[in-house]
């Protein structure tokens, strides 16, 4: 499974000179169908078959000497690995050069003033660095066939698997000034994806994943080795692509339309996941309508398998205490449980955590219905959801609520309510909008953020996310109190260019562009996992969130369609919490995106704004406490804007 050097005439490269559209179109749809029918082995599948080979995991994808071999034939350093261990835990191989990744030329420019404090009292850095034009345009990438060949020789050398097919692509920058016109663009690295079939069927999925980067000096920035070895086994029933559209519109909820005909993968788990057999599963494409807004919702990925696992849940309320159990059929044992809900006081009360006791916190200010969610993942890797709406009779919080953490004095000239201490928050479109990772996705989130010390604000889900929590007060909205009260905030759920889609009527479903001014309060890191919003549109995103930066610092999120996932946000506030070595912002979305995104036709972006001379002083900020940030700029201080984008 293996491409020699000198084939990569022919290599599929797949070169991101712009970003597409997220416009729900799929170029697979192109591709011709195979003829054969029915019988499982190397052709493309077909329509009418009804059987797929599993392929058994016989081992992991590197070891030890293998991943050390890997990083002498690149020249990577000790300390671009986590820990300093080439090989991760969970067996895969990390790389990160945080001094050279998508690092920009810069020149030394005056400091935005002033510098020196945020609405907390936290110390800024002066925010002095500019972009140099001159070096921007003299920036020349390694030519795409060099990088296959060089990526390719040294996991030949490491004998590390990989793909048949390569993938090339950029880290693309522009900026544009206040009117729109571009004033920089520049490709600042090359980024080779290894590509990988089973059956004529794409391999996709975060333990699928090969990648190497190299900057224009042909230094290796980042890298991800994440596979598993493996070998075809016995046949299995599957739901035949003529029902596929049945089984899709089914998990993307009743109110979506499918734009593509669902597309039959084989999926990898991620590599923390222990699993037997590596099988198919559909990825489903759907729109939906919100009042004049047409939506791409994030695609789902959904077992194939006739004998996938199916979970349900019987629960009961007694006051303000709720009881559940799960109830599991089908898959293959042994089975791991996790609950979440949005009480998010939640205790195992049974075997093998198939029962759980639930109460209602502080969940009362906005009603007492609760979703509880449930993942139920089998020995194979397949997840079964289940989610049950809980009512609660309204009560004070639970005595067993943590404590909350004693009030710091404010440091002078900072207003109460903000004390010097980092917080962060959440809301999110999960169960009401057909998406079943959204509740865990955020889950993670807050559970690593309060694992480092960080204040948990508000966690807002399905009836309970609002647009008027990101909607700017002097248009009749709360930010203030939500989305604009603390330092980052993040959104999943369903989004376009022009804005985000939340389930309930307060005080309507969409956030348009328009609405939204952050930073005015507080934020500085805007977080949107779904579909856009930063899609390329011939450029219309220089247009369109230009204005909800009136002291924000970045917004990340995706410029394609994305994928629903459960990973996403810990993975996030674990790059950027690491103690030994915290990732910034921009770093810490990109790589996430990278690992977590089971395709790299996904692309990821981040957008800031630039100040007076030019200079970038949010490109490279950490999180509070783990690194340099850079200093709010509004008004006159903002003179343009900047997006970073590339595939994952």
């Amino acid at each position: 499974m293996k491409r020699p050097p000198d084939g990569m005439s022919s290599i599929f490269l797949l070169m991101i000179v712009g970003v597409a559209a997220c416009s729900g179109h799929d170029a697979r749809e192109d591709q011709p169908e195979s003829a054969g029918d029915g019988a499982s082995g190397t052709a493309p599948f077909a329509r009418r078959a009804t059987f797929l080979p599993a392929y058994r995991v016989i081992g992991p994808g590197a070891d030890a000497e293998r991943a050390a071999a890997l990083a002498g034939a690149l020249g990577l350093a000790e300390e671009g690995f986590r820990g300093g261990a080439s090989l991760a835990a969970d067996g895969a191989i990390r790389y990160l050069d945080r001094a050279r990744f998508q690092r920009l030329p810069t020149r030394k420019g005056a400091a935005p003033v002033p510098w020196f404090r945020d609405e907390r009292g936290f110390a800024t850095s002066r925010g002095d660095d500019a972009m140099d034009f001159e070096a921007l345009a003299a920036i020349r990438v390694l030519p795409e066939p060099d990088a296959a060949a060089r990526a390719w020789a040294a996991l030949d050398l490491a004998r590390l698997p990989i793909g048949n097919d390569v993938a090339v692509g950029h880290s693309l920058f522009e900026a544009v000034d206040a009117a729109g016109r571009r004033v920089a663009r520049a490709e600042l690295d090359t980024q080779v994806s290894f590509r990988d079939a089973l059956e004529g069927l794409r391999l996709i999925g975060p333990g699928a994943k090969v990648r190497v980067t190299f900057d224009a000096e042909g230094a290796v920035t980042h890298l991800i080795y994440a596979r598993r070895e493996l070998e075809r086994g016995e046949d299995v029933a599957i739901v035949p692509p003529s029902e596929a559209p049945a089984l899709c519109a089914g998990a993307l909820g009743g109110r979506a339309t499918l734009t593509a005909e669902p597309e039959l993968v084989y999926y990898a788990p991620p590599l923390s996941r222990e699993v037997q057999r590596i099988l198919p599963h559909y990825v489903c494409s759907a729109r939906r309508g919100i009042g004049d807004q047409a939506v791409d919702v994030r695609k789902v990925i959904v077992p194939a398998v006739m004998n996938a696992p199916r979970a349900a849940i019987s629960a009961r309320v007694d006051g303000t205490i709720g009881a559940a159990e799960a109830t599991v059929t089908g898959g293959t044992a042994p089975y791991t449980y996790r609950w979440v809900s949005s009480a998010r006081f939640v205790d195992a009360a049974g075997p093998g955590d198939t029962k759980v006791r639930i109460a209602p916190g502080d969940a009362g200010v906005r009603g007492q219905t609760e979703t509880l969610s449930l993942y139920v993942t089998d020995a194979d890797g397949l997840v079964a959801t289940a989610a049950r709406q809980v009512s609660f009779a309204r009560a004070a919080p639970w005595s067993g609520a943590p404590p909350v953490s004693p009030v710091s004095p404010a440091p002078p000239g900072v207003s109460p309510g903000n004390e010097g201490r980092a917080a962060v928050g959440a809301e999110w479109v999960g169960l009401c909008g057909g998406l079943d990772h959204s509740a865990a996705n955020v889950d993670g989130l807050l559970k690593s953020f309060q694992a480092g010390g960080v204040e948990e604000r508000f966690n807002w889900g399905d009836q309970r996310a609002w647009e008027i929590d990101f909607k700017d007060p002097a248009l009749g909205g709360q930010d203030a109190s939500f989305a604009d009260s603390v330092d980052l905030t993040f959104y999943t759920g369903h989004a376009n260019g022009v804005g985000l889609m939340f389930c309930s009527s307060m005080s309507d479903r969409f956030l348009h562009f328009s609405e939204a001014h952050w930073g005015n309060s507080n934020l500085e890191w805007m977080v949107v996992a779904a579909c856009g919003p930063l899609q390329d549109d011939a450029g219309a995103w220089r247009f369109r969130w230009s204005g909800a930066f009136d002291g924000l610092h970045l917004l990340l999120g995706y410029a394609t369609e994305s994928f629903d996932d459960t990973a996403e946000g810990a993975m996030f506030a674990d790059y950027l919490l690491d103690d030994a070595s915290p990732t910034p912002l921009r770093q810490a979305w990109v790589t996430t995106a990278i690992e977590v995104q089971p395709d790299d036709d996904v692309i990821y972006a981040v957008m800031g704004a630039y100040g007076q001379g030019w200079t970038l002083p949010n490109y490279d900020d950490h999180f509070w406490g783990k690194g340099p940030v850079g200093p709010d700029l509004r008004g006159a201080e903002r003179i343009g804007f900047w997006r970073l984008a590339g595939p994952t």
